[in-house]
């Protein structure tokens, strides 16, 4: 077991190089900086382990432990009052299932437990529960979007079975005066009279025993349209329906501590703090939402995007700021509240397809749980998260490379903004307010940039972002789209936009201290795509097929035609970076081919691979025959990427790469796949593919359970779930994110594992220990 869990340090697919020190990248690996320390405080007692040669302790991720013990969607996570352990509880598809988990380590501590009872969550239900202050006990209910019908149970964790079962609104384990240990409960009295257009009003407010059934009947309540308990049951929180104002109730005395108007809107529900000292309200209408202070009565009005699951926000409170955890699908925003309005410090990606499901703060917020739509619990540390902090870099893609390839344009769906970075130190460079939903282009000589955005197009130069030109080319009266655009090497940019109907308008623009047209020609587009070639020369659309080429004599676009021209109509396609060559899949037989732009001839043979998502395609190689021209192209379901001669359609190197390729550079030697973004010397690809012993296999189908598995499946060392599909193998060259290097000349493992320890020091603990068994003796 020792040997195991030393092992889950390691998260990286190593490969020895023979002739040399094995040594490795890192990107976004688990190495908490606890461990550095660790290490380095005890290196002299363990001299052959890791060696971290490169990389700060602040470069490495807040991932504390990933916990993979469901096997569906995780709908609710609670820490327990000491906060030692958490339960969490999946259920979507299946029976709602629960287990008690250690918070320092993630290891399941009880269960799994079957809450067969309980109702079958569907994917847009919540799923709450609480513990009672002993942490024998826990609440759980499924929280259904028909509010009447929620029921919850009773479980008692030591036993492992089911106590009782509650029908209620909301539920509370008391954990403070006469009532503690109790369990409060909301129920509608009128529900019988529930409609469309009526809602029940009227609540009576129940204390139950944990160990039965019964129960006494407190108050109720008329005029209501939202009801909340505190969580440490304290408080009960109302909203009068009539007069739009929120009223705090005191368990203890039955009075009202705190009444204040909220902002216009029809509430949709109240959340506390987990301190219990700060009360967050929510809207139906918009992402709206205001925050109160209980101490202080201050409160701030905010518009932050709900998530796909409905997971609500959670808000830390301290004495000098306010923390609004936000999920929004696959990415936690952190946002800090002040009087004065909000301001989003941080961004935590959980990776693309994560889709966060529910979320748990600790009550200083220095860590985080989060359960997502795969199954897993992930906890995060944010002790040292501060305004300092840099926001993560944009996790929707590339959008455009470079010509020179020293920079690279991202964007995301949440934020519409383009960001430039730096592809030697990945640093933001050029503007940062300009807006894009269509096309990204660099001009020949990297200094400027156009961004299409809507029917607007925006020049910008990337050294003085304050210098910009934008105009609008479309037609009076029209409306866009889609828009493309691309720099010719003198720097006039070619613009192609799709109109309304099957219209499409091909333009080309002089874009210097002013804009003028000097070419415009109306094309039939149809409904699907349009592929402008990177240099600006070539057009393709396809549904109807046409292609048009540029004329440097007559400096006009002229139609063209194709060499079999039936197999261009497909949805995979890809330009070389210089234009000069076009491939595409074909919906006649799915083979994929390429054409020279120029002459519209068909290169080679048709390539017929497997299964095909994404497809990246090299100039022709200078100083090589034309034999030397490569494709890459990318199998979703065995995250494979297969490099591919395109003259000869010879296997040129294949290798593991959970993103897709989405361009070579312009020299044609390296890849660029993103997702994350890396880049790959294909060169080194080709001779660790030729030089691979028994068959070349890529990394994934050498791990089981997330364990390497070597040549005699022995066991090698255990790769987190998270960090699975951004395994960076031997042969990536360069990753975006900060990388830490990691030095194996020394590292022992497997068999070899007790030399670990220095021998010397070993022997003179024995001594010593020996000495104190004497004495003792």
């Amino acid at each position: 077991m020792f040997i195991r869990d030393a092992l889950r340090f390691i998260s990286a697919f190593i490969i020895p190089i023979s002739g040399s020190a094995p040594q490795i990248y890192l990107s976004a690996l688990p190495f908490a900086p606890t461990h550095s320390l660790v290490a380095e405080k005890f290196r002299p007692r363990f001299p052959n382990t890791l060696m971290i040669t490169d990389g700060r302790p602040s470069q490495w991720p807040m991932t504390v432990f990933v916990a993979e013990h469901h096997k569906d969607v995780v709908k609710c996570i609670v820490l327990s009052p000491d906060e030692k352990t958490f339960a969490s509880i999946s259920g979507v598809p299946g029976v709602p299932t629960m287990y008690v988990c250690d918070s320092g380590t993630g290891h399941c501590i009880s269960g799994p437990f079957c809450l067969r009872n309980l109702d079958r969550p569907h994917w847009r239900d919540r799923v709450d529960a609480c513990f009672s202050p002993d942490g024998k006990h826990i609440l759980v209910r499924c929280r259904r979007e028909n509010e009447l019908s929620c029921r919850a149970l009773v479980w008692n964790i030591e036993k492992g079975e089911e106590v009782f079962q509650i029908k209620g609104l909301d539920f509370v384990f008391i954990h403070c005066g006469c009532n503690e240990g109790r369990i409060a409960s909301i129920h509608w009295i009128d529900e019988e009279i529930a409609s469309e257009d009526q809602h029940p009003t009227r609540i009576r407010v129940k204390l139950w025993d944990i160990g039965n059934d019964k129960f006494d009947e407190l108050f109720e309540m008329a005029d209501i349209a939202v009801a909340q308990f505190s969580p440490n049951g304290k408080y009960l929180a109302v909203e009068r329906q009539s007069e739009s104002v929120v009223e705090l109730w005191n368990f203890e005395d039955g009075k009202i501590t705190h009444r204040f108007s909220h902002p216009p809107g029809n509430l949709s529900s109240l959340h506390f703090s987990p301190t219990n000292d700060c009360l967050t309200a929510e809207f139906e209408e918009d992402d709206g939402k205001c925050l109160r202070r209980l101490d202080t009565q201050q409160m701030v009005s905010l518009n932050i995007r709900g998530n796909e699951f409905n997971v609500p926000p959670a808000v830390i409170h301290s004495s000098h700021t306010n923390r609004i955890i936000s999920p929004q699908d696959d990415m936690v925003k952190v946002w800090e509240v002040l009087t004065t309005g909000s301001n989003m410090i941080f961004e935590i990606d959980q990776r693309r397809n994560w889709v966060i499901t529910s979320i748990c703060p600790s009550r200083d917020g220095h860590r985080l749980l989060i359960g997502n739509y795969r199954g897993t619990v992930t906890m995060l540390s944010l002790e040292d998260l501060g305004s300092n902090q840099p926001v993560t870099q944009d996790k929707g893609g590339i959008i455009a490379l470079s010509p020179s390839e020293k920079m690279v344009a991202t964007g995301s769906w949440d934020d519409r903004h383009i960001k430039l970075w730096n592809t030697t130190t990945w640093e933001r460079v050029g503007p940062r307010d300009v807006e894009y939903t269509d096309e990204v282009a660099f001009s020949a000589d990297d200094s400027r940039i156009a961004v299409c955005s809507e029917s607007l197009v925006t020049i910008c130069d990337i050294k003085h972002p304050e210098n910009r030109l934008s105009f609008d080319p479309t037609p009076k009266g029209k409306s866009v789209r889609k828009m493309q655009a691309a720099f010719q090497t003198c720097d006039d940019l070619v613009i192609c936009t799709q109109l309304e109907s099957t219209s499409g308008l091909l333009q080309v623009w002089k874009v210097k201290d002013h804009s003028e047209c000097t070419f415009s020609l109306d094309i039939n587009m149809g409904y699907l795509d349009i592929y402008l070639a990177p240099d600006g020369l070539t057009l393709i659309t396809d549904s109807p097929f046409s292609y048009y080429s540029w004329n440097h004599d007559t400096a006009q676009f002229h139609p063209s035609r194709f060499a079999d021209e039936a197999h261009l109509d497909g949805y995979l396609t890809a330009y070389s970076p210089d234009g000069k060559f076009f491939a595409c899949q074909s919906p006649e037989d799915d083979n994929v081919r390429v054409w020279d732009t120029r002459t519209g001839q068909l290169c080679g043979k048709p390539i017929k691979p497997s299964n095909v998502n994404a497809i990246a395609l090299s100039p022709a190689l200078n100083g090589r025959s034309l034999g030397h021209q490569f494709i890459a192209l990318h199998d979703n379901g065995t995250q494979t990427t297969t490099v591919f001669d395109v003259h000869t359609g010879h296997l040129y190197a294949q290798f593991w790469d959970s993103g897709r390729p989405k361009a070579f550079i312009r020299d044609g030697t390296k890849l660029m796949s993103h997702y994350p973004v890396r880049i790959y010397d294909i060169a080194d690809l080709a001779a660790k593919h030729r030089n691979a012993t028994d068959g070349y296999g890529p990394v994934p189908r050498g791990m089981t359970d997330g364990w390497m598995v070597g040549q005699g499946n022995e066991l090698l060392f255990w790769v987190p779930l998270e960090h699975r599909e951004v395994l960076c193998p031997s042969q990536v060259e360069t990753v975006s994110e900060q990388a830490t290097k990691v030095d194996f000349s020394n590292f022992k493992f497997g068999t070899e594992w007790t030399e670990c320890i220095d021998q010397e020091w070993l022997k003179g603990v024995e001594e010593r220990g020996k000495r104190v068994g004497r004495l003792l003796g």
